[in-house]
């Protein structure tokens, strides 16, 4: 427990390093997404593959951002839009099986670029 004035520095590493891996991985699942569309056929099943690690980076992203809320000291608002980003990714992964792309593609799209702005306010947060 932090005490007033108390904050644990280990969530907030922890939450960095979850969301600079997830990221790294949403932005693979584009660069392979494009390079099946160039016509390396075999990207489509790493894309595939890549997929699930996304959605079980994310929900570690949002354990650590609960840790980091509820331990660290840290804001909630994290924490509520790693929820979000876990969904999408979990909704992402049928639709995509379905070929579903119309709706695949945009919230792919979404994805990439909260997880970019998450990251990016992660690395420069202070208290």
């Amino acid at each position: 427990m932090t005490t007033a004035g108390t904050v644990r520095v280990w969530p907030l590493a922890l939450f960095r390093t979850t969301a600079t891996v997830a990221a790294v991985l949403v932005f693979a699942q584009g660069a392979l997404a494009g390079g099946f569309l160039a016509g390396h056929f075999e990207a489509l099943a790493l894309h595939s593959r890549n997929g699930g690690l996304v959605a079980m980076m994310l929900l570690l992203q949002l354990i650590s951002a609960v840790l980091w809320w509820r331990v660290g000291g840290g804001p909630a608002w994290p924490a509520r839009t790693a929820v979000v980003q876990v969904l999408i990714g979990a909704a992402l992964i049928p639709l995509g099986e379905e070929r579903v792309l119309a709706v695949h593609i945009p919230l792919a799209v979404g994805l990439a670029i909260g997880t970019a702005l998450l990251v990016s306010w992660a690395w420069r947060w202070q208290r």
